[in-house]
């Protein structure tokens, strides 16, 4: 018996995690109807969720060479991080004086999201509520056009930092990082907020000591 067909929303999203955590390595050529097979839908809905993967930045379709995970640079990686650091530290700035107690609020809510997901060791949950984390802070007091940005940004900064060799952070330290995050936010003080942001984006990337990079850590 044949599949029943996913809704669109699944298949974009199967899609979507996979290229983030790398299961799907970048560079991969895709094909619309072995995704079609693999994931019991339509060659259209696979078409349409390809669409938003490239609106992502994720993938990269190019006529008759077909589609393509986009490839990871560190290079490139470097200016994307960079880019969203200027952009996190420039709306913290504003972000305090927009903060109040419904947005501490959604926060906590948020950070606590990530302490369960972290229990139940789920790595892409966890990423989901660190973007929904930062741009909500972001959000505060930024131009909406500018969140776009800022969320493709943040989607290859996480692809890059679980591929770099040596990654070793644990799920529940990354989600205890954001603790600060929200002390800043409290003291209401935004150069505070934006040196700490900045501080937690240049040690996005935690490398084991030497002797510990053999083996992959939960």
């Amino acid at each position: 018996m044949a599949k029943a067909a996913r809704p669109r929303e699944v298949v974009y999203s199967t899609l979507k995690q996979r290229i983030v955590l790398n299961e799907i390595s970048p560079g991969e050529p895709l094909t619309e109807l072995g995704l079609a097979r693999d994931l019991g839908c339509s060659q259209g809905t696979v078409r349409e969720a390809l669409l938003r993967l490239q609106e992502d930045g994720l993938v990269v379709r190019s006529g008759h060479r077909g589609t393509s995970v986009t490839p990871l640079d560190p290079a490139a990686a470097e200016e994307v991080l960079d880019l969203r650091k200027r952009l996190e530290m420039r709306g913290a700035l504003r972000a305090v004086a927009a903060y109040g107690p419904e947005a501490r609020a959604a926060l906590v809510a948020l950070r606590d999201g990530m302490a369960r997901a972290a229990r139940r060791n789920d790595e892409y949950a966890l990423i989901e509520l660190d973007m929904r984390f930062h741009a909500a802070i972001f959000r505060l007091a930024s131009p909406p056009v500018l969140e776009q940005i800022l969320i493709r940004c943040m989607l290859h900064s996480h692809r890059q930092k679980l591929w770099a060799p040596g990654h070793r952070r644990s799920l529940a330290r990354t989600a205890e990082r954001h603790d600060v995050l929200i002390a800043a936010l409290d003291s209401g003080d935004g150069a505070r907020l934006a040196k700490e942001i900045a501080h937690h984006l240049d040690t996005i990337v935690e490398l084991a000591p030497p002797r510990a990079r053999k083996g992959r850590a939960a």
